[in-house]
């Protein structure tokens, strides 16, 4: 065949189509629907994704009455009113059982900073809620931008009230206020199931794969697995609308494939278990359902495109070799064949005063640092609450000690034989991504540089050598970029190397509402030279860190205090901020004596310091607003959604708005200050 007759088939087949915006509008050509109405039906709305100043991606799902193995005749249109009264693109498209009957359009030569609206029809059904979307700002516009964050979406574990709330919110907003765009940070599905119980999830369609103390219902194995995750998310009426309303620019965290994976092994167990067909099958699914600007994305400063479609591949669930390059890279070639099958990290421009990095924490990186039979021998976790001593050591590799890594390790009262001895320092982005990530940022004249960050810079650490002389200070979770503090160190550096100024993280994956100053080392003696900024946010349903926390700590074991204790009248106190802002000393204080001063009077002056805010019993969502002069970030923290509240969205608990000035080139980013609360304050601020 052809070059271009492949292409073409597979761009059929794979559901990815083109279409070119007219200059001017025109009255559609299409005639009276040839079927009656009901017979198709877009159970999954419409989305859109990667906005351009030229461009966006649209999506839809279609079922018919024929069947899962019918092609289902499509027509897409594009209009500048919401009445299609003129359209601007319209084209004849078939969904096929092939990609599940999902269509992805790419719709070029629109006009720069636009509202479009869209829609499919298929016979005499048309897709619904109405498709609204928009085109980004060129990038010498002199204009503000307004996105939301979000990340961490269990469906099991509640309700998307969040989502209701946002939507709300920006439809009562005047044009000039609401939102251009969403950037989700991952989790946009849970691989598994049994992570909640506020909403039920039918059995996987092959049955789903279990793993020894995983649980009965399993987690998603096949294409068609995690497809029936994506179908039943998606379902959700306030997702559902909020994908219609605005463009979404996704990158993904671990669920999407495999709880705290790492390139494609899975960590059910302590040992990392090579599941190369999982792996593709997640890249497969999650390319049908999120629209995407991949191998088409135009790049931005000129800087070459990195993200390519799904490519189908076969491959095989081979042990892993344990050969690694130097950057962790496993060359098992079944491996690099299930991570090449997709690449997502990619780059946008908005406007003057935008860039953003999407980056792929999980395809490249290296494995966690400290092995999880190991973490479970100190800690009874594979990830959780490791010593940062150990971790520095381990995730140094061999070029611990300026390349004289010791050749054994203490545990406890014996020592056991360095297992990263020999091994490179750890990565989190991989080689080739860390390059393309320090050319894009240096080559980047946009006021803010922010980075879309699956996984938090920000330490959580626990200083439990406060209140045991035997103890030692911990990582909260290795899974984050505090168990990769070398290439954290390197990355953080480089900003302050090259002097880039206004450069902010947007993150979430931890479950909880947090924010502070990001630098280089967060160790140091002296005050760290900060070098920008960090916003984390909560879960729009995944069980808040705090109840996680809550639910692994026994009510008789002596480190409860630390999460919670009761006050005087007996009613319980989330503790668990004040051991992250103040150190565990003073959470011990006030669960002792329920006094705020004396508690504060034992703080730990240099305990987690970067960190400005912490609300660890918190869902919801965020909203970032930049402009020349400064970036405000508002976290806004609902009630737990584990009850339907249909359109009314989520009871808001409080508001937390952070303002971070601009600086230039060469002057020291400012340490983040508290911010403004509004509503009921988290403990300990309160």
């Amino acid at each position: 065949m052809l070059r271009r007759d492949f292409l073409d088939l597979f761009l059929k087949s794979a559901g990815c189509f083109t279409l070119a915006a007219a200059s001017t509008p025109f009255v559609s050509r299409l005639g009276a629907a040839d079927a009656a109405a009901g017979r198709y039906a877009f159970p999954q709305g419409v989305a859109s994704g990667d906005p351009t100043p030229g461009g966006v991606m649209l999506w839809t799902r279609v079922t018919g009455a024929e069947g899962d193995s019918a092609v289902i005749p499509l027509v897409t249109q594009i209009s500048t009113t919401p009445d299609f009264a003129e359209v601007i693109a319209e084209r004849s498209i078939t969904a096929t059982p092939e990609s599940d009957h999902t269509v992805r359009i790419l719709v070029s030569d629109l006009e720069p900073d636009t509202i479009y609206y869209y829609r499919f029809r298929a016979g005499a059904d048309v897709s619904a809620p109405l498709g609204r979307t928009r085109t980004a700002p060129l990038p010498d516009a002199d204009r503000s931008v307004r996105l939301a964050f979000a990340s961490c979406q269990s469906y099991e574990g509640g309700y998307y009230h969040a989502w209701r709330t946002l939507i709300n919110e920006d439809t009562a907003a005047a044009a000039d206020q609401q939102i251009d765009f969403v950037l989700h940070l991952g989790d946009f599905i849970y691989e598994a199931l049994g992570y909640g119980t506020a909403r039920a999830i039918a059995g996987f369609p092959s049955g789903g794969g279990h793993s020894p103390g995983f649980g009965e219902k399993g987690y998603a194995v096949t294409v068609e697995d995690y497809r029936f995750l994506y179908k039943t998310y998606l379902e959700d009426p306030d997702l559902r609308e909020a994908r219609a309303r605005w463009p979404f620019i996704c990158t993904w965290d671990d669920h999407e494939f495999s709880d705290d994976c790492w390139q494609s092994a899975s960590t059910y167990q302590p040992r990392p278990t090579a599941e190369q067909r999982r792996k593709v099958a997640a890249n497969r699914a999650w390319f049908e359902f999120i629209p995407a600007q991949l191998s088409d994305h135009p790049g931005t400063g000129g800087i070459p495109n990195q993200a390519h479609d799904f490519s189908p591949t076969t491959v095989s669930n081979t042990p892993l070799s344990g050969e690694v390059d130097d950057h962790g890279l496993d060359q098992d070639a079944n491996n690099l064949k299930a991570i090449g099958s997709l690449s997502i990290y990619r780059a946008f421009r908005f406007g003057r005063h935008v860039e953003l990095v999407v980056t792929d924490t999980r395809s490249h990186r290296s494995e966690h640092p400290v092995p999880g039979e190991l973490n479970v021998q100190i800690s009874g976790s594979p990830r959780y609450v490791t010593p940062i001593d150990l971790v520095r050591l381990c995730d140094a590799g061999r070029t611990f000690a300026g390349g004289n890594p010791p050749a054994e390790i203490p545990l406890g009262d014996t020592t056991i034989p360095n297992p990263r001895r020999h091994s490179p320092p750890g990565t989190m982005l991989g080689a080739a991504q860390k390059a393309w990530f320090k050319q894009v940022l240096s080559n980047s004249d946009a006021t803010w540089k922010v980075w879309a960050n699956s996984l938090p810079l920000l330490p959580l650490r626990l200083d439990l050598d406060q209140i045991d002389p035997n103890a030692r200070e911990l990582a909260f979770t290795i899974d984050s970029w505090d168990g990769y503090p070398s290439e954290r160190a390197e990355l953080l550096g480089f900003v302050a190397e090259e002097q880039i100024p206004n450069f902010v993280s947007l993150t979430g994956d931890h479950h909880a509402h947090f924010a502070g100053a990001i630098a280089p080392d967060f160790d140091t003696a002296e005050d760290p030279d900060w070098v920008g900024a960090e916003f984390a946010v909560a879960g729009i349903s995944s069980q808040s860190v705090y109840e996680g926390v809550l639910a692994y700590t026994p009510e008789d074991s002596p480190l409860r205090p630390l999460t919670t204790y009761a006050d005087h009248a007996g009613k319980p106190t989330d503790n668990l901020n004040t051991t992250f802002l103040w150190g565990s000393k003073a959470a011990m204080t006030a669960a002792k004596t329920g006094n705020l001063e004396q508690a504060q009077a034992a703080r730990n002056p240099r305990h987690n310091r970067h960190l400005a805010y912490c609300d660890t019993h918190s869902y919801g969502i965020a909203v970032a607003h930049y402009s020349a002069g400064e970036t405000q970030v508002r976290l806004i923290g609902i009630q737990k959604p584990d009850t339907p509240r249909g359109k009314a969205g989520g009871e808001i608990e409080r508001q937390t708005t952070f303002s971070l000035p601009a600086w230039k080139a060469g002057s020291p980013a400012p340490k983040l200050a508290p911010p403004r609360i509004e509503g009921n304050k988290p403990f300990p601020l309160a």
